[in-house]
């Protein structure tokens, strides 16, 4: 009997330190996810186009460091001097606390250079790498500024047509990990960026000619009552 009882210890010890170890060396589930589908997180919102199909608003890729904490980055003093060298504009005393942390995913540092990639693989820190990611861009500036809105760091939408796009199911189909920059159709205006270009240059000499602190305008289509043109000043990049 004590014999056996002793084997059931056995078994029972055997077992959770078998599970340790796997939840030990077993990634975080965030990163695996994201490492496999880099998709999920290089998802692309929709570009925004004007009624001639020129780029109002578009997604643009780039590296982002991050770590991974739980699993170990060596000597966190030594990563925290080492990624320093590469990035001296990062803060020591919020990357030390990352790097100390217990959390299985942290981004360290957005839009990094391919050279500043190849300097940080160089230094060999374990459990420190890069994923690609979206970056929202307007490469019409603040020509439209007032009507697209614009969208936070992980890229929902926070104002303007932004997050009117959002509103449309964009998050669900992002948490699905099927908003991706090869599978959404674009959206299209009614505005044409050169008549707002125009009427936003005649806007600013009004508003500097009658020393006013703000000005806009619109202009339609009476035909079907399509907004062509809509300014607000001032207005922001």
């Amino acid at each position: 009997r004590i014999a056996i009882v002793a084997l059931l210890f056995g078994a029972v010890h055997v077992v959770i330190a078998r599970r340790l170890a796997l939840i030990g060396i077993k990634s975080d589930p965030q990163v695996a996810r994201r490492v496999s589908n880099p998709d999920l997180l290089a998802s692309t919102r929709p570009d925004i186009l004007d009624r001639e199909g020129r780029q109002l608003a578009t997604d643009v890729q780039s590296a982002m460091l991050y770590a991974e904490p739980r699993k170990g980055v060596g000597y966190v003093d030594d990563a925290v001097d080492q990624l320093r060298t590469v990035f001296p504009d990062l803060d020591e005393r919020e990357l030390r606390e990352k790097l100390s942390s217990k959390k299985g995913f942290v981004r360290l540092k957005r839009e990094i250079s391919d050279g500043q990639q190849h300097d940080v693989r160089k230094l060999g820190i374990p459990h420190v790498g890069f994923l690609q990611e979206s970056k929202r861009v307007y490469p019409a500036g603040p020509e439209v500024s007032h009507v697209l809105g614009g969208v936070n760091v992980d890229s929902a939408g926070i104002a303007g047509l932004e997050k009117w796009v959002d509103s449309g199911g964009l998050a669900d189909l992002h948490l699905a990990g099927f908003a991706t920059g090869r599978s959404l159709k674009p959206v299209q205006l009614s505005l044409d960026l050169a008549v707002q270009h125009a009427m936003r240059d005649e806007l600013m000499k009004a508003q500097a000619n009658y020393q006013a602190k703000s000005t806009s305008g619109m202009v339609f289509d009476v035909r079907t009552g399509e907004i062509v043109a809509m300014v607000s000043l001032p207005d922001y990049d």
